[in-house]
């Protein structure tokens, strides 16, 4: 057995393995308390092999509301949920504790109605209220919201409490601003927590490692802190950035590497004498198993990883391929952020797990139709390869058929591109599950005739559509010719974005870095406007200035002339101005392709042959072809 597998002792309890699913927010309350669906959803992982659980934030002040669904702890009513969440958790075996947090100058009054309460009168970058700085008085009535909170977490029966010190917290914001009254109340909370749950339950604090800009906390300042309530605390979680100012440092998009915030765990764990717990971007056993084998930390704390795949934990501990987690953001965070209930792009199942059932995302082991003698999937993208994974597990005999010599469809050349390369993870995740279960692949294999066949999925995607203004013109190129590397722009090249994703950018970026001079232009008030909810765009505007990428928005191509001169109208003057370019790349929406099958069996559209979305449409729909099945 790995150290990732050997049980550890946090203070009165042992915890079974060293993996954590630490707090993060699911947006899954309703009215303020836990749900059935955060039971359910702590309680998967559980049933994965998760060593501890440590729930999302619970407020501890009914007016500190930053967001809708944020829980208030200090209601009683919310005793019932967390019942609910410890019997889920505590019947698979795993610890649960519950994080405590303020969300001081963090917060907004959108909800409350009433002023923001803070460390002192900065507004926030992000919700840019002017806070009312907390008296003596008014952090002594939190630390009697504290106490509270975690007596009404004993009374729902988890192991204990995490104290939020970190990233979206007016504990953190009070050691920010260096105020001599910090460390004050933070032991207060301590004391007052402790006292709550007794000496059975765990108490854990999370520290703010590195905030990411100049004059912030930093390490040194995480370990300080550490080492002074270390007698107070059974274990220290660690953390970096802050939740609105540098929030892509908490939840990295793809191209950061693992570990990156490993040396906050590391210098912590050289100064104190309690297990330490490191968070940074694991998103595969390897990589879990390494940050605790290295000695970086005690804990490895895995959030996205095993949002993607459940069952994380066990295959870590025991062997087993995960659907690996992409960094994508898409469902996660940015759907969060939207003030929808959390997902994944990968596994459709996530923040769905109450209802999943209803919704046809069955676990792997469950069977829901009987089988046809023969399902044939038209196309080896995500949202065929997730069909005929979906088909084979209700036991369906699973042929695939892709055109290309193959598989991956879209995903395999977006993930050409700078820092996408983990696409292709997804592409072959799918594949190994597909072949595992016994769906015979077939590349290179076009499909017009369809006999002997009981049903077809559908699965042939989208194609490149160049719009009317390209006119033809040979160097009028999109995207996709330029990342399957079928032609190579060169020179002046004008980067047409008018899909608002990833397409345009990393083109950009990779022709930019080839050596030719890249300019941006699109209709929009800025370039890739999706990459904003997905905390992919300040990295991308780095990286532009790195390689002098130019970006000019609020402009609309009319035409392409021989030569080539685009007539572009700018939006705000009215004026056309002529644009010369050795070559025009395009980014825009394509067209769904629905090519004519010859065949009197039952055909399901999934996909972006359905309509052209994202990877978790794509993957969504492919998955719950198997409900569609049931209904014949």
């Amino acid at each position: 057995m790995s150290v990732l597998g050997e049980p550890l002792r946090l203070g009165p309890r042992v915890v079974r393995n060293r993996i954590v699913f630490p707090a993060h927010l699911t947006n899954a309350a309703v009215a303020r308390r836990p749900s059935a669906q955060h039971a359910a959803y702590y309680g998967a992982r559980a049933a994965g092999g998760v060593g501890m659980v440590i729930t999302e934030e619970q407020s501890v002040d009914p007016a500190d509301r930053p967001y809708e669904k944020l829980v208030d702890g200090t209601d009683p009513a919310v005793v019932p949920g967390y019942r609910a969440i410890a019997d889920a958790v505590h019947a698979h075996g795993a610890l649960v504790l519950a994080q405590l947090g303020h969300n001081g100058g963090q917060s907004s009054s959108l909800y409350s109605r009433a002023p923001v309460d803070g460390a002192d009168d900065e507004p926030d970058p992000m919700f840019r209220e002017v806070p009312r700085p907390l008296s003596d008085a008014g952090l002594a009535r939190l630390v009697d919201g504290f106490g509270l909170v975690a007596e009404h977490v004993v009374a729902g029966g988890l192991d204990g409490v995490e104290i939020q010190c970190s990233q979206a917290s007016l504990i953190r914001q009070l050691f920010s601003a260096r105020s001599s009254r910090a460390l004050p109340f933070l032991v207060a909370v301590l004391r007052a927590v402790r006292s709550a749950v007794g000496p059975d339950g765990v108490l854990g604090v999370r520290v703010q490692g590195d905030e990411g800009f100049a004059g912030g906390l930093a390490t040194s300042d995480a370990v300080a802190v550490a080492v002074a309530v270390e007698t107070l605390v059974d274990y220290v979680n660690t953390a970096v950035g802050v939740a609105t100012r540098t929030l892509p440092l908490i939840e990295p998009p793809m191209g950061v590497p693992a570990g990156y915030a490993a040396h906050v765990p590391s210098a912590v764990r050289a100064a104190v004498s309690v297990p330490v717990l490191g968070v940074g971007r694991f998103t595969t056993p390897e990589q879990a198993r390494e940050a605790v084998a290295s000695g970086s930390c005690d804990l490895v704390g895995v959030v996205r990883g095993q949002i993607a795949d459940p069952g994380f934990a066990t295959k870590a501990l025991r062997g087993g391929r995960v659907r690996r987690c992409i960094g994508c953001n898409q469902e996660c965070i940015a759907r969060v952020g939207l003030n929808q209930r959390l997902g994944c792009a990968v596994n459709p199942a996530a923040g769905r797990e109450s209802s999943v059932a209803a919704n046809g995302y069955l676990a792997a082991s469950t069977r829901t139709t009987s089988p046809f003698a023969r399902v044939l999937v038209v196309g080896g993208g995500p949202a065929g390869l997730a069909a005929a994974v979906a088909a084979a597990r209700d036991g369906h005999a699973v042929t695939l058929a892709e055109r290309r010599d193959v598989l991956g469809g879209q995903l395999a050349i977006a993930s050409r591109g700078p820092e996408r390369r983990e696409l292709a993870n997804l592409v072959a995740d799918l594949a190994h599950e597909a072949r595992d279960l016994g769906v015979v692949v077939r590349l290179r294999t076009p499909v017009e005739d369809v006999h002997g066949i009981d049903a077809v999925v559908l699965a042939t995607g989208a194609r490149p559509a160049l719009p009317a203004w390209a006119g033809g013109h040979a160097r009028v190129v999109d995207v996709t010719e330029v990342l399957t590397g079928r032609v190579a722009p060169s020179g002046r090249v004008l980067v047409v974005d008018e899909g608002r994703g990833h397409a345009a950018t990393s083109t950009a970026e990779l022709l930019a870095r080839r050596g030719a001079s890249v300019a941006t232009l699109t209709p929009a008030l800025v370039v890739a406007g999706d990459l904003a909810p997905t905390l992919d765009r300040e990295r991308w505007r780095r990286r532009a200035a790195e390689v002098g990428i130019a970006e000019y928005t609020d402009r609309v191509v009319l035409a392409a002339h021989d030569g080539l001169v685009l007539d572009v109208l700018h939006h705000l003057t009215g004026e056309v101005t002529p644009w010369p370019a050795d070559w025009v790349v395009h980014a825009g929406p394509p067209t769904p392709h629905v090519p004519e099958l010859v065949t009197d069996v039952p055909v399901f559209r999934v996909g972006d042959c359905l309509a052209p979305r994202g990877i978790d449409a794509a993957v969504r729909e492919g998955t719950a072809v198997r409900e569609r099945f049931s209904r014949l």
